[in-house]
């Protein structure tokens, strides 16, 4: 298993690509007066973490909607496993704190937070299931402090432990998680842990982060893409 960055858009995704892989190709979405998103184009394989270099905010959010079916195309399409039916991209995709979208509000509880995302997921969401989760992270003192007091880190580490529990999810996407600040070795390293188990994992960060987790020992062995 290895990370591949994306720092620059491929001009082409790749022509066999595994059977299991997401495939942007020449992917646009529209704007109010121009594309939020215009010409991107990759492949994530299951099984991996990609790092897709990204502009913040709008574009972010557009390009995280597009992959997981959420919005209408301008130009390209995004597929999974050969497919490119929206509801199936919906279905098996789980969108990680896209800003505005699936981020929680950071004045909200923890334990509000863990039961929305159990509830989600088609979990056990009982008070009890709750502090069970809570328990097994070493979190159980922090249940009733805001979201928005968790260090951004071990934040975005719950946020995908919580997406990949989705029965049907093979594609998590997480959005901006530099955003929050901190240290993004951990939440890496929970990528990392997830891919290991089949799923797909995107993350849409800035060029700048891009080239700071492409040095980070947890990324094993990392592979920078020869892009033109």
């Amino acid at each position: 298993m290895h990370t591949r960055i994306v720092t620059v858009l491929e001009v082409h995704p790749s022509d066999s690509p595994d059977v299991w892989s997401v495939v942007v190709d020449d992917v646009s979405v529209a704007g109010t007066h121009e594309p939020f998103v215009e010409g991107v184009a990759f492949t994530a394989p299951a099984g991996e973490v990609t790092l897709v270099a990204t502009d913040p905010g709008l574009p972010q959010v557009a390009l995280a909607l597009a992959i997981g079916g959420r919005v209408e195309l301008l130009r390209g399409r995004v597929a999974f496993g050969g497919v490119t039916d929206r509801a199936e991209l919906q279905r098996c995709t789980r969108l990680v704190d896209v800003a505005d979208v699936t981020s929680p509000e950071e004045a909200i509880t923890v334990r509000a937070v863990v039961q929305e995302e159990l509830a989600l997921a088609e979990q056990p969401a009982s008070r009890a299931a709750v502090a069970a989760f809570l328990a097994e992270r070493d979190l159980a003192d922090r249940a009733g402090r805001p979201w928005g007091r968790l260090p951004a880190a071990v934040r975005t580490s719950l946020l995908l432990e919580l997406g990949a529990l989705h029965p049907h999810v093979r594609i998590l996407v997480l959005s901006g998680p530099d955003r929050h600040g901190g240290d993004p070795a951990p939440w890496l390293e929970t990528c990392h842990r997830l891919a290991a188990t089949g799923l797909a994992v995107i993350v849409l960060t800035t060029a700048a982060t891009v080239s700071a987790l492409s040095t980070l020992a947890v990324a094993p062995a990392v592979s920078k893409e020869s892009l033109a």
